[in-house]
């Protein structure tokens, strides 16, 4: 059985930016994290130990954002997925995807965001 884990739509503030601005005053960053899991046999024993807590990831990924000022928000999502991969060992593969609001451009949209897809093996594989 394969199983998805996700996590959609979490608000953080965050200092992640090229721009001094974004950096000093901050922006708020929206994630949305996606975890397929090993597969299972099945859930029916109701309990935790093939799945990941939700709030866990969400503080996971929170204390990521907070622990450092990313240039890039490519950085900041491969540094989530590494960070999740590391500390939940049922995770086989992830996708994580990141939006910044009001980009400094001048351009109206509604966001700028990346997703990008990391596997167990590419990650213990690229040490």
């Amino acid at each position: 059985m394969r199983t998805k884990v996700s996590i959609r739509g979490l608000q953080l503030y965050g200092h992640h930016g090229l721009e001094d601005a974004e950096r000093h005053l901050g922006q708020r960053f929206l994630f949305h994290v996606e975890c397929r899991l090993n597969d299972v046999d099945s859930h029916l024993d109701d309990r935790l130990q093939h799945s990941v807590a939700y709030d866990a990831l969400a503080a996971e990924i929170a204390a990521v954002s907070a622990a450092k000022k990313f240039h890039t928000i490519e950085a900041l999502a491969e540094a989530v997925a590494r960070a999740l991969l590391s500390s939940h060992p049922c995770i086989e593969a992830i996708d994580v995807g990141v939006a910044k609001y009001s980009p400094p451009m001048p351009y109206l949209l509604d966001a700028a965001s990346v997703e990008i897809s990391l596997a167990r093996t590419e990650f213990f594989g690229s040490s």
